[in-house]
């Protein structure tokens, strides 16, 4: 790769800036469409300050995890319609000056849901109320599932609930809530590294009709996912999420449709 003056910057901002795998998929769906971009890491210390460099530095767009999905909205210009209605975004597109939000999160967990099992007419469990829940909320419900959202603090859930075709309340009543669901869905950040062993889930929980979704990525098999393979559950890993949020934020990035199999290829190679 040759780094130019003309080199277009992709950057990324989040917890997981360090050990994200979305630089090597990036970077190999450039090379492959031999577009002169580069995707990069950007620690933040002082996110007001980070946007607008970002702004000043030209840089072209920047892929947004926790925790400042909700957080950076207030430093944007506009929203794209989605992110508007979500109120968080995970892409922001720097067109001339102007940083607009988006986000992907939603569309990406349906399709991989999707390569799963049918979600219509389903009842869906949703854990957590942050910005990617919000995400995930919408496009469940867009999609005609029947959705419960838990979480610990239920007024969080409520304000995402109130908003669209949903039911929301407290965590504790998940033993209660999960016998009558066909799909579990966790979209809080419990069961990542370091703290490998907790799940919101007790194992005795997970029936064998259940499909079961982690979003978390790090590590791949988080506790929740391995306590549903024992429970014979079927399962989606929260790397298929990531990887459709990202072949879908390629495009809002550089308007050219993405090399999907190279950048599937790619994350394979490196999981």
């Amino acid at each position: 790769m040759t780094i130019t003056g003309d080199t277009k910057i992709i950057g990324f901002i989040g917890s997981t800036f360090k050990t994200s795998k979305m630089y090597t998929m990036y970077n190999a769906a450039f090379k492959a469409l031999q577009l002169d971009y580069v995707y990069i890491p950007l620690a933040v210390n002082d996110l007001k300050k980070v946007i607008e460099g970002i702004r000043q530095l030209g840089i072209k767009g920047v892929g947004v995890t926790i925790p400042y999905k909700i957080e950076v909205v207030q430093y944007l210009d506009e929203l794209d319609d989605y992110a508007q209605k979500i109120g968080a975004v995970n892409v922001i597109v720097n067109k001339n000056g102007i940083l607009i939000g988006g986000n992907t999160d939603g569309l990406g967990c349906i399709k991989a849901l999707k390569e799963v099992t049918a979600i219509k007419n389903k009842k869906v469990l949703l854990l957590g109320a942050g910005g990617a829940a919000r995400a995930i909320a919408i496009a469940v419900t867009d999609e005609g599932c029947d959705l419960l959202i838990l979480n610990r603090h239920i007024s969080r859930a409520t304000q995402i609930s109130e908003k669209i075709n949903a039911r929301s309340n407290s965590l504790g009543l998940i033993a209660q809530e999960i016998k009558q669901a066909d799909i579990l869905i966790n979209a809080t950040s419990v069961g990542m590294k370091p703290d490998v062993d907790d799940s919101l889930v007790d194992i005795k929980l997970l029936h064998k009709k259940l499909v079961v979704m982690d979003a978390v990525t790090n590590p791949k098999d988080t506790k929740l996912i391995t306590d549903a393979k024992k429970n014979g559950c079927k399962i989606v890993y929260g790397e298929r999420m990531l990887f459709w949020q990202a072949v879908l934020k390629f495009k809002m990035f550089t308007g050219i449709d993405p090399p999907v199999e190279v950048m599937e290829e790619t994350l394979k190679k490196y999981a």
